[in-house]
């Protein structure tokens, strides 16, 4: 606890805008220091940081490490409504609304009550919106991701700790997840290329897990380790444990490897209308980092590792 306690002050204070090229520069040079402190060597491959030998691994740990724009907050109050697992039916009700906002300005301007030109500026004002609040960086992302880069550091500690072999365990903090999973591609294509096998291995991918009543673990066609890994969590957790099976709509990451067996794991709140959504991401609200969170999945993690014998010394 005290480890955690101490690495997320530190993260927050220090380095908890993760969204520009220097900014990113210096948060890897303290997750390469972090890491060394706890017996891992560690490179960069594509800007993303690669922890321990992940060719020789047989348990890879992963989350992204940049930080989010913002988004307006008709978009987030639409998303907490439907859920993040169904943006195709927010996205629908968006442009519903829009074509309803349109055809309000055009009988506005037959009616002469604004001018042409206002009309025009007024119907590309909410594509506007989107887009510059997309530039601008999120200020407050305790739950996205910092909270899966804490879980990632708290592993690595506890296994440090209790001694394990850290040839089996790699790690992967993940840059430009929120630029559309440009990291995780880069490396899958350094996967290919070097001939690494990722499907062949257990791979779990920890995003916005600080904030949450219920655990949604996603998963692919293969659906082995996410079963494995929710009734572990069933039998331990205080919370809802729920599988959500990728189809086009992606989360996180592990989408990127969505055909290989990659699991992810995320905490979320229920909508009104039966959906889950991860309250508050990508705004100023943005300042909750539940460390039991944390400290459960930890747990958990290093008794699944443990439980198998393949990793003690």
């Amino acid at each position: 606890m005290d480890y955690l306690k101490t690495i997320k002050d530190t993260i927050i204070k220090k380095y908890g805008i993760r969204f520009f090229p220097r900014q990113k520069e210096k948060f890897r040079e303290y997750i390469k220091d972090e890491m060394e402190k706890l017996g891992w060597d560690t490179e960069i491959i594509k800007k993303n940081i690669v922890v321990g030998d992940v060719e020789k691994a047989e348990y890879v740990f992963t989350a992204h490490y940049d930080t989010p724009g913002k988004i307006p907050n008709f978009l987030r109050y639409l998303l907490e409504i439907f859920g993040h697992l169904k943006q195709i039916q927010a996205i629908i009700v968006f442009f519903i609304m829009y074509y309803i906002y349109r055809f309000a300005i055009t009988k506005l301007v037959d009616l002469n009550i604004i001018p042409i030109f206002v009309s025009d500026l007024l119907q590309i004002l909410p594509a506007l919106v989107i887009i510059i609040a997309i530039f601008i960086p999120n200020r407050s992302n305790y739950n996205d991701n910092t909270s899966g880069v804490l879980t990632l550091l708290n592993i690595a500690h506890e296994i440090s700790m209790k001694n394990l072999d850290k040839e089996k365990i790699a790690y992967i903090f993940f840059n430009n997840e929120e630029w559309g999973l440009l990291g995780s591609a880069a490396m899958k294509k350094h996967f290919k290329k070097k001939k690494i096998d990722i499907s062949k291995k257990k791979v779990i991918n920890f995003d916005c897990v600080g904030n949450g009543d219920t655990i949604l673990i996603t998963h692919g066609k293969k659906e082995d380790l996410a079963k494995e890994i929710q009734e572990r969590l069933k039998i331990s957790s205080p919370c809802n444990v729920e599988r959500f099976k990728y189809k086009i709509i992606p989360l996180s990451d592990d989408y990127t490897f969505r055909k290989d067996g990659v699991i992810g794991i995320l905490y979320c709140k229920r909508t009104k209308l039966g959906g889950f959504y991860f309250p508050d991401i990508h705004c100023s609200k943005d300042k909750i980092v539940n460390i039991e969170n944390i400290e459960f999945l930890t747990n958990e993690i290093i008794n699944y590792i443990v439980r198998k014998k393949e990793v003690i010394r």
